[in-house]
């Protein structure tokens, strides 16, 4: 280990810090090689004073949310790789009888969500479940970027505060579900977003709105900024919480036919353009693998297409990060040759080579 590696990590906090970490172990498909430096800082400070560190000693900083939609290759990370714990929740006094709505500052994003629940593996809904909540009092409320969401949905529920419950059963913490702009359903995290503070690519504090985050599908600006998602302000509602109770819950029941070990869903759902040219009576990808490409029971070693939901590459045993990425790749080429569709893939790579990952260019 060179100098400059030594120096960060005596800069850093040891009762948190670890090396040649595996990744698996912080990833839910259970994949992963080793991170170098692995730092997992309790508070928005340690989080800062470490990238600040390691930025001016010129080390590569990865951050790894819950590792819920991200592969990580077998040779694994080099350089500080940080999983932010900070796990403050505040709501700010007071109700905001009259905000304007985010939608109007954001551009419209095109859900894609189209179920089949005649055909296929692909059986759950949501539209029973959804409700407008426009009409509602605001309330603001402050989390810190590390806070688990899971907690956080059930924590506000819990005081009366909704709209977070279309996200149930979704892992993650706040930064990787705004970096990401995750998705429940039909709704996306960018309704309910205020503004960010961010530490900048010259690690100043800056303060974003949420009208400035380039929100798309599965998108925000942070993917290619270089700035540090620190907290965030929410502006949620004052709702019903029997109601979002049950919502949440039920969300949850519905999804937990959705395989273990797995990354969630691998690629983005196609548009609706997309499906009438080609009559699918679903928007669904996990469709399309199952119905047309007929790939039920592939696998390449452990990494097997998953008979609960084909849109999921599930770990059935000691997968590779190779063998999972060949899945993905004989999906995307026989999709390609077959129909004439490029698949997007919704989950990050990190680790890889670019030759690794030419296919899905």
């Amino acid at each position: 280990m060179d100098n400059a590696k030594e120096k960060l990590i005596k800069s850093l906090n040891p009762s948190n810090l670890k090396l040649n970490e595996p990744l698996s172990k912080h990833s839910t498909v259970r994949i992963g090689g080793p991170a170098e430096i692995w730092y997992e800082p309790q508070t928005t400070e340690e989080f800062c004073n470490a990238i600040k560190s390691a930025r001016e000693l010129g080390i590569s900083i990865t951050i790894l949310g819950r590792g819920s939609n991200t592969l990580i290759s077998d040779k694994g990370i080099a350089g500080l790789i940080i999983r932010n714990a900070s796990k403050e929740i505040k709501i700010l006094e007071g109700e905001i009888e009259k905000e304007e709505p985010l939608k109007e500052t954001i551009d419209e994003i095109e859900a894609r969500w189209q179920s089949d629940n005649q055909k296929g593996t692909f059986k759950y809904e949501f539209k029973d479940l959804d409700y407008d909540e426009n009409n509602l009092p605001r309330i603001e409320v402050s989390l810190e970027s590390g806070v688990d969401m899971p907690f956080a949905i059930n924590y506000l529920i819990d005081k009366g505060i909704t709209g977070l419950q279309w996200y149930s059963r979704i892992p993650g913490n706040l930064g990787g579900w705004i970096y990401n702009n995750v998705h429940g359903g039909t709704h996306f995290i960018n309704e309910v977003v205020k503004s960010v503070k961010v530490l900048d690519k010259t690690s100043n504090i800056q303060i974003l709105s949420g009208s400035e985050l380039a929100f798309e599908y599965d998108k925000s600006r942070f993917q290619t900024s270089g700035e540090i998602i620190l907290e965030a302000n929410l502006l949620l509602y004052k709702g019903d919480k029997e109601k979002a109770k049950y919502v949440a819950m039920e969300w949850a029941k519905r999804k937990s036919i959705q395989p273990p070990n797995s990354l969630g869903s691998i690629f983005k759902n196609i548009d609706n353009q997309t499906k009438e040219r080609l009559g699918y009576p679903t928007t669904a990808t996990g469709y399309i693998v199952e119905h047309v490409l007929k790939m039920s029971g592939f696998k390449i070693n452990d990494a097997a297409i998953s008979p609960k939901h084909h849109n999921f590459i599930e770990n059935t045993g000691n997968a590779s990060a190779k063998d999972y990425l060949e899945v993905i790749k004989t999906i995307i080429d026989r999709a390609k040759d077959q129909i004439g569709i490029n698949l997007k893939p919704e989950i990050f790579f990190l680790g890889f080579t670019s030759q690794e990952l030419s296919f899905l260019k």
